[in-house]
This record gives C-alpha cells, structure tokens and sequence, in this order.
C-alpha cells in the first residue's frame, strides 16, 4: 500500500505542478489577478466547522495554497489507488477522467458554498479553468503510466462475486450509521487482537457520542463525506480479504453508505417526532451491527 501512495503522491506532485504552472503562464500572458476563490472556500468550511483561523498578512493565500496542493496530491493517491485496484483507462481518456475529477473537486465545494455560479461563467472563465485541470490530469497520467510497480506487487487472483458486492453494500450502509463499523468489522474478524480491540473502542466510543445532544448531523457534508470514505474502505477491506479486484466493491461500499447515512437520518427524524428518541438511536445501533455481521461473515 505504501507504494501505491507514494506513487500517488509523485503523480499528484506532477500535475500540481502543471496545473500551477498553467494558471501561472495565463496570469502571465493576460494580466489577470490571482483567485481569491481557493482562499474564501477554505475560510468558509473552517466556519462551518466552527474554526476561526488567524488572517493577519499573507495567511489566508497560504490557506488556499496549501488546500490546492493537499487536494492535488489526494487526488493523484486516489488515482494510483483505482489503478492499483484495477483500473487502467486508456492515456487522453484517463487524463480527461483525471482532470474533470480536480475540477469537480474544487469547483463543487465553492458553488455549493455559493462562492460562485458557474452557470454565470464565460467562455473565457471555463477556459481558465478547464485547461489548467486537463494539465493537471495528463500530468497525473503520464506519471503513472511511468512508474513501474515493483516485482512483489501482482494483481488479485480472486474474482468480484455478487455475495462480495452484496457484503460490500451492507458493510457501507452499516457504515452510514455508525462510520467506525466500517473498519471495526474486517478488524475484528481478521485473528489480530490488538487490532480487534482498539476497533471495538472506537465503535463503542461512537455509540455512546451518538447519543449526546450535541453530535452534528449525518447530513453535513463532511459527516457524510467520512461516512462515504468509511464504506468505500470496508469494500476495499472486504475485497482484499477474498483476494479480488477492489473497484467495484469499493463503489458497493460508498453505495451503500449513501443509502445507510440518508436512511438513517430519516429514520431518526421520523421515530423522533414520535418521542422514540434513545430508542430509536438504540434500535439503529442494533441494525448496523446485524448489518456489518452479516458482511463480514466468511463465505
């Protein structure tokens, strides 16, 4: 796994540097001012996270600068992970994919937080940002395409199964409840007491701050973003267990957790207005771990 990330990061690194690069030469060429865009969007989620960063002097650009690196570096990581899984697309498709993926991933959270409408964009505005992104993408592809994985590392010998995708999706909506199970699951079963038992901590441990009053909402978008993240793991856990190419469970799980944090929400409002408040937390407690016992269960 650790040369899966450090493959990642190098592919990140090449097409951050890319991307930098191309924003650079067209503030060169036309004169244009920096964006303040990156920087407004990484002060608006600190303060919906209740967060007041200091922003005296050049901190906040620093702020925006570090959130476009740490997300060009993420993103070439999740890259390598999907090749790693299995996923080769062919080069100008892959790096289209690629780039499209940064472009979503900085362009939605700020049109989310209403920091702009890209229905409002020029040509030129679309033009500034999508080929900056494609560089980014050939970047990560091209470097990958070029990094030969070492000699131990072989592809799975196993075959996706509909029980596996079926384990996969459970384990995910299990974790749309309670996101700890995702990894608590695998853990437990895995014959590593160590690691057995630091996982049942954390589930208990969520179970109990569950209940508190002030526990945030599953719907927030980073509580569900984690919850996503946490399913998409248990997939992946659950296919390299049976030795099998991990994409497909990998989205199984991320499904599920979708399906599981939104039930679970409207499960919890709706026995709430009828005054089953613990009862109802106690009762999703019970599904999610049947859930994730079922998942984990050896075929």
């Amino acid at each position: 796994m650790a040369t899966t990330i450090g493959r990642g990061l190098a592919a990140g690194a090449v097409g951050t540097t890319l991307l930098n690069a191309a924003t650079y030469l067209d503030m060169a060429l036309t004169g244009r001012e920096a964006s303040a865009q990156p920087t407004r969007t990484v002060l608006r989620l600190a303060g919906s996270l209740g967060l007041e960063p200091p922003t005296d002097g050049g901190r906040p650009e620093a702020y925006g600068a570090l959130a476009g690196t740490a997300t060009g570096l993420g993103l070439g990581v999740a890259a390598s992970a999907l090749r790693r899984a299995g996923l080769r697309l062919p080069g100008p498709v892959g790096a289209v994919a690629t780039g499209l993926a940064a472009m979503a991933a900085t362009d939605v959270p700020m049109a989310a937080g209403g920091l702009t409408d890209p229905r409002e964009w020029s040509a030129a505005d679309w033009t500034r940002d999508v080929l900056p992104h494609l560089a980014y993408g050939a970047g990560v592809q091209w470097t990958l395409d070029r990094v030969t994985p070492p000699a131990g590392e072989v592809a799975p010998t196993g075959r996706v199964t509909v029980g596996l995708l079926g384990r996969s999706l459970a384990l995910g909506a299990a974790a749309g409840s309670r996101t700890s199970l995702a990894v608590a699951g695998p853990a437990l079963t895995s014959g590593n007491r160590a690691r057995g038992v630091l996982s049942a901590g954390l589930v208990a441990a969520e179970v109990v701050g569950d209940k508190l009053p002030q526990a945030p909402s599953r719907l927030q978008a980073q509580a569900t973003g984690g919850r996503l993240l946490a399913g998409a793991g248990g997939g992946a856990a659950l296919a390299g267990r049976a030795d099998a190419p991990r994409v497909l469970a990998v989205l199984a799980g991320a499904a599920g957790a979708a399906i599981g944090t939104v039930a679970g929400a409207l499960w919890r409002d709706a026995a709430e207005r009828r005054g089953w408040t613990w009862q109802a937390a106690v009762a999703e407690d019970v599904a999610a771990v049947g859930l994730t016992a079922l998942a984990v269960r050896r075929s």
